[in-house]
């Protein structure tokens, strides 16, 4: 229940929500203080409003608020009412393809082991992976290049070295991509919310 908030009706007859009006009570300064929200609904301001939205499964419902006339009154409160309506099956499968998306990113992103060791697949690091294997591939004289493989933690990386973590993370990146195609697949040959359901976008991602 929001104390806050109240259901007022104007002159007109219409309906509509409005804060605290800030009305006062008390004959000094020092014994003034604000009505509370009981005190309001007695003197007439409106009623209580009690918002409790419903649970509902954004995945494949949409959620509203009902019209103002439909909400349950009462002589001292009002309550805001929904409306769960389900998503058509096209929104449903696009929101699903959309999540997919994300879970990609986030497996591909969030770094993998190498030998036991901690190695960064950010967007930027994959970058600067990518650089370092070029450098080293650009210029036969180079030996060892300085590593920040995590912050703070410096180590110093030979040819074969930085190439190994190339590939890790570059087939790492790819098995993503791998399993994003095949759910992606299998989100589009779904004909109905329960085939769409069945498709776990959580499981069986690299590193799992």
């Amino acid at each position: 229940m929001s104390n806050d908030i109240f259901l007022v009706t104007n002159e007109a007859g219409l309906r509509y929500t409005q804060g605290h009006p800030d009305w006062l009570t008390g004959d000094t300064p020092e014994t003034s203080r604000r009505l509370t929200a009981d005190e309001l609904v007695a003197a007439g301001y409106g009623l209580k409003l009690i918002d409790e939205p419903p649970t509902f499964d954004a995945r494949k419902q949409a959620c509203a608020v009902a019209p103002i006339d439909q909400w349950e009154v009462t002589e001292t409160t009002a309550t805001v009412k929904y409306v769960v309506t389900d998503l058509p099956f096209e929104t449903v499968r696009d929101l699903k393809l959309a999540a997919l998306a994300d879970k990609r990113w986030s497996v591909e992103t969030g770094g993998i082991a190498i030998n036991g060791a901690p190695v960064r697949t950010d967007a930027n690091s994959q970058a600067k992976i990518t650089g370092a294997v070029s450098l080293f591939q650009n210029d036969p004289s180079l030996e060892a290049i300085d590593w920040e493989a995590q912050p703070g933690i410096w180590v110093t990386l030979d040819t074969a070295t930085m190439k190994a973590i190339g590939i890790a993370v570059g087939r790492h990146v790819q098995a993503c991509f791998s399993r994003a195609r095949a759910l992606s697949a299998s989100i589009m040959a779904a004909s109905d919310i329960e085939a769409l359901d069945a498709v776990d976008i959580e499981a069986d991602w690299p590193g799992q």
